[in-house]
């Protein structure tokens, strides 16, 4: 039986809790956090300890989960550090940070690693539901990982484990097709708004358009799920929507716009390996008057 101990008693905490542990295998000794409060609600939630004094809990247990933000791991791992951590795993979940931040951790004979789910944590309470769902990346130290593998396997999750040094673009790729979608969004309601839609309005007019394409794009893969001007090598509309945003009040868009719109073209290329785009791609590069 691992005890696992989880260092931060917020929305990734409590959700990695409610869903991992608590099992044959891996058991919650408790919750360590700066803010009281926050412990006792942890636990309440997971039916686990509470623990105000953190080399209490690293001494409780065989498994140490960081769930802080990530600007503080390298705080709390200074902290950890300084205890008796022998053979003990160290884990944290940041989608960007490696487990080198764990500094100097061999030298401790502890093992080091990161688990980071791909999804949106967004509740304390219901995350957790959606998790059985969800693919994680794995990466860190080779007896780290073996034993954090028991874990998304004993809960049937797909998982991947990825090299250290590639954990930084996983991340980047991860904020693509997540906070940079809303941001596309955003310019969406932003052009709709202009013409007399609210948010409301806007968002019930796309959602079937969004969501349908995401949809195609996980199902099918972006070649075949592809649509619109620029795979139909539609210059003239494409001239259009250059025109219409050509204001200085939408520089910043026309060069997303032109940016996308040629990385759609390598799709598009992909997809009519016959069709020439070198005029729709001369338009889209050159630069606004």
């Amino acid at each position: 039986m691992y005890k696992v101990g989880i260092i931060g008693a917020g929305k990734v905490g409590i959700s990695v809790g409610l869903y991992f542990f608590n099992t044959d295998e891996f058991e919650i000794s408790g919750y360590y956090s700066k803010s009281l409060d926050s412990i006792k609600y942890a636990s309440k939630m997971t039916n686990s300890a509470q623990f105000n004094n953190l080399e209490k809990l690293v001494n409780k247990s065989d498994i140490l989960i960081i769930t802080t933000p990530d600007d503080s791991i390298s705080e709390v791992w200074e902290k950890v550090s300084h205890f008796n951590i022998q053979n003990k795993i160290i884990c944290h979940c940041s989608g960007s940070l490696s487990s080198e931040i764990f500094f100097d951790i061999s030298s401790k004979g502890a093992h080091g690693c990161s688990l980071h789910p791909l999804m949106a944590i967004s509740s304390k309470e219901n995350s957790y539901k959606d998790m059985n769902n969800t693919f994680f990346t794995l990466e860190g130290d080779k007896k780290a990982i073996e034993v954090i593998e028991k874990l998304l396997i004993s809960k049937n999750n797909q998982y991947k484990i990825i090299h250290t040094m590639d954990k930084i673009k996983y991340h980047l790729a991860s904020v693509f097709l997540s906070n940079l979608v809303l941001s596309l969004g955003n310019i969406s309601l932003g052009l709709l708004e202009e013409y007399g839609f609210d948010e409301k309005d806007a968002l019930n007019a796309f959602s079937s358009l969004a969501i349908g394409n995401l949809k195609n794009f996980f199902e099918k893969g972006v070649v075949d799920s592809i649509t619109g001007p620029v795979e139909r090598n539609d210059i003239g509309t494409i001239e259009n929507h250059l025109k219409s945003i050509s204001s200085d009040n939408y520089i910043d868009v026309d060069k997303i716009y032109r940016l996308l719109s040629l990385e759609i073209i390598k799709v598009a290329e992909k997809k009519h390996k016959d069709r020439d785009y070198k005029n729709l791609k001369g338009l889209l590069r050159k630069e606004r008057l």
